[in-house]
């Protein structure tokens, strides 16, 4: 039954009853809950019963008599208000959630109001804030929050306060205590502090005034304010020490800041003992929408010493007295621009790079400057009318050398397309000022200088026309210009016009005629516009694709060029496909009927598609190089299909002799290939001594004239290759072999034999012998055999590899090359990993003797327990062992001793302490880490050259 109302007249509309979520969201947008508000949308994922009330407004209260207010006769409006509850109520308001057993939402007042104790979970800059308390009132309005005896948690800290309140982009908490001992699950109280007023900026940092420091709870230190970034890692405050020789003492300081909601960045500090002057500074910022129009700024500016360079002596070192500038900035955004589509659109950049750079490169102290603004108008006419202007400049010194780029200022007026039926014309007109390295080509750029400057219009289009003037004829114009004009009155000029007509006849039979009209010359004073100047050249084509059957076609086309000579003309080509199973045949023959020559001919068929048994046949033939090898093959296939045998032959016809002959063999049983699956693969390669064409290197034009003198014979050497691969239902078997006849070569040729499991598998190992084969006198050089073992499980990895020397003909000798062995075991509060890494090498000393060096890289035994009865481990405590040995000739070279190392670290969540301790070498440290550091900081060290203090010794 629904509870009886506090205050005001209540009348009860609807009936509570358990409701599933779908129906509660149905409801609740009849209701009016599920309304935007401020771009805010509540939904109902769970909850059990639902009420509306209406509660009467109250008197006004009037004037002031007697001391006492008086009404004024006036009521306040009604309020609507619904009552959601149940054992648990979730609503989803945007992205955040809330959580509780009873909420009333007030419509009138667009609030929600947790009664009792509720969590409200919200994202705000990335980070995730949990605010668990009572009393929670959420304003979808303004996205304010109030509530009472919060505890506000999220990947950092812990605050609890007496009140809270929230708007967006801060959260304020009264009379708090917080730690930032939060991010690990638990929250020790080795640090905290508690404050009159803590400022929250999720995501970026907390301000707390009136602070003091508790270690233990005890109260050790009063600080008036506390700031506490939580960026990322990059945002972090870094600062860095060091101490060198040239610059003396130096340290630099990143020390990240906030503007308002929008803006971020980072204060850079540098110092130079050595350097004049001693202190450099800078900015890296980043501002997303800042102002009106601005959509993105960044900005990065360092001024900073100049390094010290070599005095006149050639022992000292001067500084040089003044800055060296690093900047990079960059802004974008969209302005409303009166009777265009989408308004202004601009970037602009400007970036200088001095850091690093040599005083004598031609870009130091230059700021190369970009900068772009577009805009579109409509046109009933054009469409979209395109208006750009693009600035690439340069602020400095005036280059001595040619610039690597363009340095312009153009405007570009790009109309929309226009259309008329079938008509399409698309222009495009280029006006500026360039500045750019100067064309070679140019007597009169070159005599400028590396660099020239002038004026260019540029004005491109495209026509194109299209008509169907009869039944399957299609009649096509195209006319593609581009010329540019030069303030010195040179011009460039690059046009293609063409016309072409096709006919179509039963769908696929059709003939096309084109003709194609190109001219490109002149010459630009700039590189980087320049083109090759080409002779005009007029082609006529004609083309014809007859099918008369289906799966038979012929093919042929012919052109003719009417500016080049006779001998200079295209060949024609001809084609016949026949694709009709189980024959693929494809020929084609491109003749010169101007010079009396086959220029190239080329033929594949196949036959048997589909069938037990494929035959093959492919040839070439170029008039440079003449007639290709012709490969026949054939196919056997049976069984699965995937059982097959198949021999290709190639033969050369330059040397009237085979060239290669290759057999492959692919085999899979038929029965039980689940259960005992065996499979077989295997191809060879017989390559015979024959005569092949020389590969002559490219002219680079592609326009150039073919050469007429055939290339050069050279003499193929015979070889044999191939591999073989047997898979069983557990083992797979490999062989393979690349070998040259008759006499071989020792230093290439190799044969291996191998065998393991199959890959994958939990217990893994391969076994390989083999190495370089010496074919003359049937024998390997020096073989090796070479073992791999892996295994694995939960929580535990073993891997053994070895390999070794084993006799043969230049090698007499049996021995363990290299081995290596290594191991790990997670028992949850125990980690146990070692390893042990071997290797033999022999060198010879000129003599009859060779020297041998043995290394083992040994770190037999690292464990590591964790110590604690929690969930996790507050504390670790690690055993090393590490040694390397080196034995010279089988003497042992100094240090021959494993050293213990033994690490204690303490991990409280938001810093650790760790002590390192090398009784042998001497060495003893003790570090801590803080939020923020990836590797603990040293804070005390020993070791055999002495005592130090990174802190206060920095660099040493």
């Amino acid at each position: 039954m629904p509870r009886a109302p506090a205050v005001g007249k209540t009348t009860t509309q609807g009936r509570s009853a358990p409701l599933r979520a779908t129906v509660l969201a149905l409801v609740l947008a009849v209701l009016g809950l599920s309304e935007v508000a401020q771009a805010r949308t509540v939904k109902i994922v769970t909850a059990d019963r639902l009420e509306l009330r209406k509660v009467a407004g109250t008197v006004q209260p009037g004037t002031v008599q007697s001391g006492t207010v008086q009404p004024d006769g006036s009521k306040g409006a009604d309020q609507e208000i619904v009552v959601i509850s149940g054992s648990r109520v979730e609503l989803h308001i945007d992205q955040d959630v809330l959580i509780a057993t009873r909420v009333e939402y007030n419509r009138s007042r667009r609030t929600l109001t947790v009664v009792g104790v509720g969590e409200y979970d919200t994202v705000q800059n990335g980070s995730t804030q949990v605010l668990k308390g009572s009393g929670l009132v959420v304003d979808l309005g303004s996205e304010a929050l109030t509530g009472e005896d919060v505890i506000i948690s999220d990947a950092q800290l812990e605050i609890r306060g007496e009140a809270v309140s929230r708007v967006p982009g801060q959260l304020t908490a009264s009379n708090s205590y917080f730690t930032p001992c939060a991010k690990c699950g638990r929250t020790p109280n080795d640090y905290a502090f508690r404050a009159r007023t803590v400022l929250l900026y999720p995501g970026d940092r907390l301000v707390a005034y009136d602070a003091v420091l508790l270690l233990a709870d005890v109260p050790v230190l009063f600080l008036p304010v506390v700031i506490l970034p939580l960026q990322d890692q990059n945002r972090q405050p870094r600062l860095s020490f060091g101490q060198d020789a040239i610059d003396g003492f130096t340290a630099a300081a990143d020390l990240p800041f906030v503007i308002g909601s929008s803006t971020l960045g980072t204060t850079l500090l540098r110092y130079y003992q050595n350097r004049t002057p001693s202190v450099g500074f800078g900015v890296d910022l980043h501002s997303y929408a800042p102002f009106y129009g601005v959509d993105r700024l960044d900005l990065y500016a360092l001024a900073n010493p100049r390094p010290s360079v070599l005095g006149s002596d050639g022992t000292t070192y001067v500084s040089p007295g003044d800055n060296e500038y690093n900047l990079n900035f960059s802004v974008r955004g969209k302005y409303p621009l009166y009777g265009s589509r989408d308004g202004l659109t601009y970037a602009l950049t400007a970036v200088r790079s001095d850091v690093g750079r040599f005083a004598t490169d031609p870009q130091r102290g230059v700021t190369d400057v970009n900068g772009a603004a577009t805009a579109d108008f409509p046109s009933v006419e054009f469409g979209n009318v395109g208006v750009q202007l693009n600035y690439q400049g340069r602020l400095g010194p005036p280059p001595t050398v040619a610039l690597p780029g363009v340095l312009r200022t153009e405007v570009v007026v790009d109309p929309g397309a226009y259309r008329l039926g079938n008509l399409s014309a698309d222009f495009r007109v280029t006006l500026g000022q360039y500045t750019a390295a100067s064309n070679p080509l140019s007597r009169i750029a070159q005599a400028q200088g590396p660099n020239f400057s002038t004026a260019r219009l540029e004005e491109a289009h495209v026509i194109t026309f299209s008509a169907q003037p009869w039944d399957g004829g299609t009649l096509t114009f195209n006319n593609t210009f581009t010329g540019r004009y030069y303030l010195t009155g040179a011009r460039v000029v690059n046009l293609l016009a063409s016309v072409s007509l096709a006919q179509t006849f039963s769908v696929t039979n059709s003939v096309r005629l084109n003709y194609a009209y190109t001219r490109q010359e002149g010459t630009s004073p700039f590189a980087f516009d320049a083109v090759f100047t080409r002779p005009p050249s007029g082609i006529l084509s004609g083309d014809i694709s007859v099918t008369p059957t289906p799966g038979l076609t012929f093919t042929a086309s012919q052109a003719y060029d009417y500016v080049q000579p006779r001998d200079n003309q295209p060949p024609a080509h001809f084609g016949v496909s026949v694709q009709k199973e189980p024959v693929s045949f494809n020929l084609g023959l491109d003749p010169n009927f101007f010079t009396g020559q086959l220029e190239t001919a080329a033929l594949d068929a196949v036959v048997g598609q589909n069938r037990p048994l494929l035959l093959g046949l492919h040839g070439s033939y170029t008039r440079l190089g003449g007639p290709g090898l012709v490969s026949l093959s054939a196919d056997v296939v049976g069984g699965p299909r995937t059982n097959t045998f198949g021999v290709t032959l190639n033969y050369s016809p330059l040397s009237r002799a085979l060239s290669s002959v290759n057999v492959r063999v692919s085999a899979l049983s038929a029965q039980d290939s689940v259960l005992n699956p065996l499979s077989f693969t295997a191809n060879e390669t017989i390559g015979l001594q024959t005569s092949i064409p020389a590969t002559l290197p490219a002219t680079g034009d592609p326009a150039a004239p073919p050469a007429v003198t055939p290339p050069p014979l050279v003499t193929q050497t015979p070889s044999l290759s191939g591999q073989a691969t047997l898979n069983t239902s557990g083992l797979v078997f490999t062989a393979s072999h690349s070998l040259t006849l008759p006499n071989g070569n020792p230093n290439s040729d190799t044969v291996y034999f191998g065998v393991g499991s199959q890959a994958g598998a939990a217990f893994n190992w391969s076994l390989r012998y083999g190495g370089n084969y010496d074919v003359s006198r049937l024998g390997f050089t020096r073989p090796a055999v070479t073992g791999t073992l892996t295994a694995t499980r939960l929580g535990q990895r073993l891997s053994a590899q070895a390999s070794l020397n084993v006799p043969g003909l230049d090698q007499g000798l049996t021995e363990l090359s290299n081995a290596s062995v290594a191991g790990s075991y997670d028992l949850g509060r125990a980690f146990i990993s070692g390893g042990a890494y071997y290797s033999r090498s022999r060198v010879n000393t000129g003599t009859a003797a060779q020297s041998v060096t043995d290394t083992v890289q040994f770190q037999p035994l690292t464990l590591t327990l964790g110590l604690g009865n929690g969930p996790k481990p507050g504390a670790y405590l690690s055993a090393i062992l590490r040694q390397t040995l080196i034995w010279q000739d089988g003497v042992l070279q100094p240090p021959g001793r494993v050293l213990p190392i033994l690490l204690f670290t303490v991990d409280r969540c938001c810093w650790a302490f760790q002590v390192e301790i090398n009784p042998l070498d001497g060495r003893y440290r003790i570090g801590v880490s803080l939020p923020g550091q990836d590797t603990a900081a040293s804070l005390f060290e020993a070791n055999p050259n002495g005592l130090s203090v990174p802190l206060l010794t920095p660099g040493r």
